[in-house]
């Protein structure tokens, strides 16, 4: 038989089907654009999310399965890190070539804030990066999020 995680959903790694995958994003409270992102990758939401926001694969999966850990819920990825939400609130960011999370976050917008710092890291440009600030984090303020990590 098949785990169940803390949520009450029978985890088998196989069958990560969209729709399982949106409805977990949805009962985690995130909201809907996270859902639509980790399905079909960060362009359709924003242009500039073309490659540090793409759709959930492999690398995200193989951690979930390597780790045992049914707690986690993918949400996007870059290249091989992949960002999580945990069903106790946290969030992480996970390179699939390690053993551990590299980065946890105690809210969402601190993983929203690392993912603007990549952009501004890429140099993207500001009204680009409040533009998916305010849509990732709707309705509320998004003064510290844009605020880059010193790194």
């Amino acid at each position: 038989m098949a785990p169940v995680g803390k949520m009450g959903r029978i985890m088998t790694f196989m069958e990560h089907s969209p729709r399982i995958l949106q409805d977990r994003i949805r009962a985690l409270g995130l909201p809907e654009l996270v859902a639509l992102i980790a399905v079909d990758g960060g362009a359709t939401v924003h242009p500039e999310l073309w490659y540090r926001a793409e759709a959930v694969g492999d690398p995200a999966w193989s951690i979930v399965r390597v780790s045992g850990r049914d707690d986690l819920t993918p949400l996007w990825a870059c290249d091989t890190t992949t960002a999580f939400a945990c069903d106790d609130g946290t969030f992480l960011e996970w390179d699939a070539e390690e053993d551990a999370p590299w980065r946890t976050f105690p809210d969402f917008e601190g993983l929203v804030r690392s993912l603007l710092t990549d952009l501004y890291e890429d140099e993207e440009s500001e009204a680009s990066r409040q533009a998916i600030a305010r849509a990732m984090l709707p309705g509320r303020s998004t003064d510290r999020a844009l605020e880059p990590e010193d790194r």
